[in-house]
């Protein structure tokens, strides 16, 4: 048996595709068929039904799934044990967070830290898919929620502030914006609130559920069209405040949410995860004020 052949075994098990396994593993989807078929060949065995809605696992599959599941975190312990033997600050290092967090913030300030490491890559994934750091999907993680895998080193390292913004050019032809009574009568721009969504909650509640006019989850998104004159966007605050082109709009109960920072276990005194995590720690101090402003920097006029 190879290793090779059965991690197309588990990528179709989880995908349920091959399609999508073969998206997840990087390769051509008759290329996941093919190395499927050669791993039940080796076992003498039936591991899935193919239906119309995708590839389901037979009685036997999930029993040899179940065992594989245990055979590739025994080969992820291996991985990160090797890794944390390694003295040089050097190699890759994967860092996930959200879309805009990462092109925001963290890609400039990442930057700083591999042209300081030459010998140092760091590969940004700024995704909405929350990755295993369990299955080395990503090494640190910069999330908006508390992982609690028992694997997982979690930190709190910043509180990230949102408030309301608009153009001047939108402003100057829209009924006054002073109070919450006034904020269902303006365009509306915000992602769709949710139980981990603090911002759009938040503007739901002040608008007394307005319909807003454009939803969408990326706060880049929001900010271009705030930019644009589109209308009133719900924005972090370290994003709209250094904008010339915006106006803070300030308004009662500006929410808050904590950032967390995830690494795992066996990974976090390996040298170049270990420079990674304490520059963005360094960073995110320094940043404090920017990422969570106790008062506004700008007013309506």
């Amino acid at each position: 048996m190879r290793w090779d052949d059965l991690r197309y075994v588990l990528a179709l098990a989880r995908a349920g595709s091959l399609a999508r396994a073969a998206k997840a593993l990087g390769v051509d989807h008759t290329t996941v068929g093919r190395r499927v078929e050669v791993a039940e060949a080796q076992l003498g065995l039936r591991l899935f039904t193919r239906t119309s809605s995708g590839y389901t696992l037979t009685a036997e599959g999930e029993r040899v799934v179940g065992d594989l599941r245990r055979v590739e975190e025994a080969m992820h312990a291996l991985e990160r044990g090797a890794d944390a033997q390694r003295s040089a600050v050097e190699g890759v290092v994967r860092v996930t967070s959200p879309e805009s967090f990462g092109c925001t913030y963290l890609a400039p300030r990442l930057a700083l830290l591999a042209r300081a490491h030459p010998g140092l890559e760091i590969d940004l994934l700024a995704t909405g898919a929350v990755l295993d750091l369990a299955r080395r999907e990503a090494d640190v993680a910069l999330r908006f929620f508390r992982s609690s895998h028992e694997s997982l080193v979690v930190r709190r390292v910043a509180e990230v502030r949102h408030g309301l913004y608009a153009a001047p050019s939108y402003l100057a032809k829209s009924p006054p914006l002073r109070a919450p009574a006034d904020v269902a009568r303006h365009a509306l721009l915000t992602s769709a609130p949710g139980p981990r969504v603090v911002d759009a909650t938040w503007l739901e509640q002040l608008s007394g559920g307005a319909r807003p006019a454009l939803t969408c989850e990326l706060s880049a998104a929001l900010f271009e069209a705030a930019r644009a004159g589109a209308g009133v966007a719900v924005l972090p605050r370290y994003i709209g405040d250094r904008e010339p082109g915006l106006v803070h709009l300030p308004m009662p109960g500006e929410p808050s949410e904590p950032l967390w920072m995830t690494v795992h276990r066996d990974l976090r005194d390996t040298p170049r995860v270990r420079a990674v995590v304490e520059h963005l720690v360094t960073q995110l101090e320094r940043d404090r004020r920017l990422l969570a402003p106790r008062r506004s920097t700008k007013s309506a006029s």
